[in-house]
């Protein structure tokens, strides 16, 4: 905090890029924070300098750390390296006191990314430059690296990626990105699996990949009066939800139907569009469209003009619950003549969509009925079921609620961030938004959730040694967004109990333009 306090009295006072050519004294490290914190002045003079005057410090495993944070690259990093390792060859004491520390190891190499952040998208790969340099500043040639990532990838390498630097100490590891979307820290360590001084490290963004699958329910609907609603669900090709993607549901030419309608998936890949079914004078395939390209299609067909029984599901039961449960009361399905009598031994078929059903098949009794016990699916939601008699569907509209909270979700800019780390601007303030989830992985409500928080917010806020103000806690559909503002420089650990804990590790870190 002093060194941060003093940078700030620094920047004030303006530093020359002459000034790095005059100034002959070994550099402070308040002289070196001074220098990176100047956009005037190039890298390749700080590093010049450090050669020139060497440092009036022996750099630690957290000035590392600080350096890098502030923009330091290979050649600044190099050059830093090189001068340590001369400090330390030539302090060379001649005997140590009885029961004193070893001295620090001299930094032998120094390791960069080339890159401030490393993106991918699910089941697909990146590659992940660094730069590798010994103490004297010479490119380090042939040496093992590896990236350890931060949370574990999912669907990725089992272990450790390793590569080999060249002759000019470039490496570039070739980087699955495993199937999970989400924020990963990946840190370059030894081929031995040892640290490197300053553990450098750089943030993986993975998200969901291109729309691939459309999944639509119903498939099928009658025209006629009443209205329609189709859900479609958009995943990419490993099976994760595609959010905030545009898609269009278009009428075919021949049906005489209104223009395209279009709307983005939400935060879970859904999508539901109202069909209003008198508008669709003739029958045909409504298209479901992303980016250009068809992936399902709807069909619509004409009801039977004149049918020759009646059917349909007898109103009255239960038709909600939670997701994996029964419902308290079985579906009645009824089958009658056009004049209203029953239909006894009437052969029915039973289909369901995010359910379970007892049976596929089975005879209308001698009241024309046919009941079938349902057990909900796994997504909130709708669920639905079928029944064919002869000519006619019938379909009937079932709602599944989400279970009672099992897990806290945080995100960050719409991707998933509890259980890693993130970095954050001193004196900025940001957002994070906690989300509820059944053991489905259903969005569950957060009412009870922000009364709670609001309790805790000023006991959080009282903490001496907090490093952010909790400034905002708002309410958004089935989340939460809670807003921070720095207001410390360093590392710690964001915890979140409210019966359920979440957690993620953040930095903050000085902004640099």
């Amino acid at each position: 905090m002093r060194a941060s306090l003093r940078l700030a009295g620094l920047l004030l006072a303006g530093w020359a890029p002459a000034a790095v050519a005059q100034n002959a004294a070994p550099l402070r490290k308040t002289d070196l924070i001074r220098l990176l914190a100047n956009p005037l002045i190039q890298r390749s003079e700080i590093a010049d300098a450090v050669r020139r005057n060497c440092l009036a410090f022996r750099p630690s495993e957290r000035d590392w750390s600080d350096l890098r944070s502030l923009g330091a690259d290979a050649d600044v990093l190099g050059s830093v390296g090189a001068c340590a390792a001369r400090g330390a060859s030539a302090a060379q004491p001649a005997t140590a006191p009885p029961g004193a520390p070893p001295p620090p190891p001299a930094v032998s190499l120094v390791a960069a990314f080339l890159t401030q952040r490393v993106t991918a998208v699910a089941g697909a790969g990146a590659t992940v430059p660094v730069q590798l340099k010994r103490a004297d500043g010479t490119p380090a040639r042939v040496v093992t690296l590896a990236l350890r990532a931060t949370p574990r990838l999912a669907a990725g390498p089992p272990g450790e990626v390793k590569a080999v630097t060249d002759d000019s100490g470039f490496a570039a590891f070739d980087l699955p990105a495993g199937r999970q979307p989400g924020r990963y820290r990946l840190e370059l360590i030894g081929g031995s699996g040892a640290p490197l001084p300053g553990r450098p490290v750089v943030d993986l963004v993975v998200s969901p990949g291109p729309p691939a699958t459309a999944d639509v329910q119903p498939a099928t609907f009658e025209l006629g009066a009443g209205d329609t609603t189709l859900v479609v669900a958009l995943r990419d090709s490993v099976g994760n939800a595609v959010p905030h993607e545009p898609i269009e549901l278009r009428p075919g030419a021949s049906m005489g139907a209104p223009p395209p309608d279009t709307q983005a998936t939400d935060s879970l890949g859904r999508v539901s569009f109202l069909v209003r079914r008198a508008q669709l004078r003739r029958p045909g395939q409504l298209e479901v469209r992303v980016r250009g390209t068809t992936l399902a299609t709807v069909a619509a067909v004409l009801a039977p003009s004149r049918p020759l029984l009646d059917a349909g599901f007898v109103s009255g039961a239960v038709q909600r619950g939670l997701p994996r449960t029964r419902l308290a009361d079985a579906l009645t399905f009824q089958v009658r003549t056009p004049s209203g009598a029953p239909l006894p031994g009437k052969p029915v078929t039973f289909q369901a969509v995010n359910a379970e059903l007892d049976k596929d098949s089975a005879l209308t009794d001698s009241s024309g009925q046919v009941a079938v016990e349902v057990r909900l699916g796994m997504k909130a939601g709708h669920a639905f079921v079928t029944a064919l008699v002869d000519s006619l569907r019938r379909q009937d509209t079932l709602e599944v609620e989400p279970g009672v909270a099992f897990e806290l979700v945080l995100e960050r800019e719409d991707q998933r961030v509890d259980g890693g780390r993130i970095l954050v601007d001193f004196g900025v303030p940001f957002s994070l938004t906690l989300r509820a989830r059944d053991r489905y992985g259903n969005a569950t409500p957060t009412a009870t959730l922000t009364a709670r928080l609001g309790e805790l917010r000023e006991t959080y806020n009282s903490r001496s040694e907090r490093l952010l103000d909790l400034i905002a806690i708002q309410p958004q559909g089935t989340a939460i967004v809670l807003t921070f503002k720095p207001i410390r420089l360093g590392s710690t650990d964001l915890m979140i109990d409210v019966g359920l804990t979440t957690s993620v590790s953040m930095e903050v870190i000085r902004k640099t333009d």
